[in-house]
């Protein structure tokens, strides 16, 4: 079983756990390895807990009956999050949420906070929405792929993640929709402030001090009240939400989610 990813091997199991194919992939590399004994279409046995991550709002050309097809030969479905199970509703499809585990990340109090604004993430997706920051450019620390915006510390291993969310006082994710939004809780996690847009459904997992409007002007005026209450602010992400976000998005809370599920069956 691999969290965050599809780590099925060899063709006997008891019990299959797989996220759903990536829909960017050739129909040979979807993923169905997971299902199928290798060269056939003769369906493995065990029993199999398919998750699905996301179904992409901004990619029109999603392969939605190849998912359902996938999601057929599944005892159960699961997903990363509530909106996710509201998608898979709204296709028919019956899910459970077993949530999505962030990294291995915590707060080190003993770091300065001498980064105003951290962006992580690809930001060449539109989806991603980095332009919303193009007025505080200037401060923004970025992580990932094609950030293009502030300054640019490349991709990092996950112990210089920890490093950089420590050194950070802001963590915005200004994106429209995600399959939950890792960053922020992980942000929350280190002690440092998530900024968030209104209509991102994942929004109401962060305190409402931290949401604003899907607008160069409010985005601006959010990430300006947050700078300058940062310490009143972070109290209440360490006190409120840090440690319970944590523990509830731990990759050891989601594999007793997961075989909680299996041992209702």
């Amino acid at each position: 079983m691999g969290l965050g990813h599809s780590v099925v091997a060899g063709d006997d199991h008891d019990f299959i756990y797989a996220n759903n194919f990536d829909y960017g992939a050739k129909d040979s590399e979807h993923g169905d390895s997971a299902l199928y004994h290798k060269d056939s279409s003769v369906p493995k046995d065990g029993f199999k807990i398919f998750n699905v991550l996301d179904i992409p709002p901004h990619i029109p050309d999603f392969p939605i009956e190849k998912l359902k097809d996938q999601l057929r030969q599944a005892n159960i479905v699961t997903c990363i999050s509530e909106p996710v199970k509201e998608q898979l509703a709204n296709i028919g499809v019956e899910a459970r949420v077993i949530w999505n585990p962030i990294k291995d990340v915590f707060h080190d109090p003993s770091y300065r906070r001498g980064i105003p604004c951290l962006y992580v993430g690809r930001a060449n997706d539109p989806n991603k929405r980095v332009s919303l920051l193009s007025e505080i450019s200037g401060l923004i620390h970025s992580i990932g792929p094609s950030a293009g915006v502030g300054r640019y510390l490349g991709l990092v291993d996950d112990v210089a993640l920890n490093h950089y969310y420590n050194s950070s006082k802001i963590v915005a994710l200004p994106t429209k929709f995600e399959g939950l939004g890792l960053t922020v809780l992980e942000a929350m996690v280190c002690g440092a402030i998530p900024l968030v847009c209104s209509d991102n459904p994942n929004s109401k997992l962060c305190p409402e001090f931290c949401i604003c409007e899907p607008t160069i002007e409010s985005v601006t005026k959010k990430y300006k009240e947050l700078l300058d209450n940062f310490s009143k602010y972070q109290k209440i992400i360490l006190s409120q939400y840090s440690s319970q976000t944590q523990k509830k998005f731990s990759k050891f809370t989601i594999a007793e989610n997961i075989i909680r599920l299996y041992n209702q069956k």
